[in-house]
């Protein structure tokens, strides 16, 4: 409801909603290496030279919140700085025109969207249509091996239904977190039974490395 709360807004040009989230949000979004808080103080500062000559004194205060934006956007600040030099005859007559087009606001857009949803764990996609898409991608490789089964005469090895009898690759698309399976066991690692690397360099389940250990080699 948030998302969609200050997505709305952000539709609306209103930044305001969006600057405070990712005011709140800072510490993971710099973990995440994130654009987003500084391109919303881009357009708020975009937003003040629009309005010419009389808001230049504002834009010259705002532009100390690009300060902590210096090590990883300096090129874009010189650009935006750049601009005060023209707000006398009217950026839409100069170089810097291209800071008036609306594709940064489609931009923002789908940048709040990406990085929020990547913050609760969730696709900017729906659910229904990431596993429709991803049945379309798994199908061709089943049924493959399917026939190549019936063929062999060999259908009785896949007996397991928890468990698919190729590995199917989807792509990075649809890779949302890191999910590591026990070679052993073949169980998804959980808080309780985590990864466990061995001396040899290979890794396997906490509980797998439990039964290898109890038993007598």
């Amino acid at each position: 409801m948030e998302l969609h709360r200050i997505l709305g807004a952000l539709r609306m040009n209103d930044l305001d909603p969006a600057l405070c989230w990712a005011h709140t949000h800072a510490v993971k979004l710099r973990e995440m290496n994130s654009s987003l808080e500084f391109k919303l103080h881009r357009l708020k500062f975009i937003n003040l030279i629009k309005e010419g000559p009389s808001a230049q004194l504002a834009a010259l205060y705002y532009s100390k919140n690009f300060e902590k934006f210096a090590d990883q956007h300096a090129r874009d600040i010189q650009i935006l700085m750049g601009s005060l030099l023209f707000l006398r005859h009217g950026i839409q007559n100069s170089s810097y025109r291209h800071l008036l087009s609306t594709i940064y606001w489609d931009e923002i857009c789908d940048i709040f969207t990406r990085d929020a949803c990547t913050l609760m764990g969730m696709s900017m996609e729906s659910p229904l249509s990431v596993s429709i898409k991803a049945g379309c991608i798994a199908l061709p490789p089943l049924l493959n091996i399917k026939q190549v089964m019936q063929q062999r005469q060999v259908s009785g090895v896949w007996s397991n239904k928890d468990e698919l009898p190729v590995e199917i690759e989807l792509g990075t698309d649809f890779r949302y977190h890191s999910v590591f399976a026990c070679p052993i066991l073949r169980q998804q690692s959980t808080d309780t039974n985590p990864p466990m690397r061995l001396i040899c360099g290979h890794v396997i389940s906490k509980d797998a490395l439990t039964k290898l250990s109890s038993g007598s080699k």
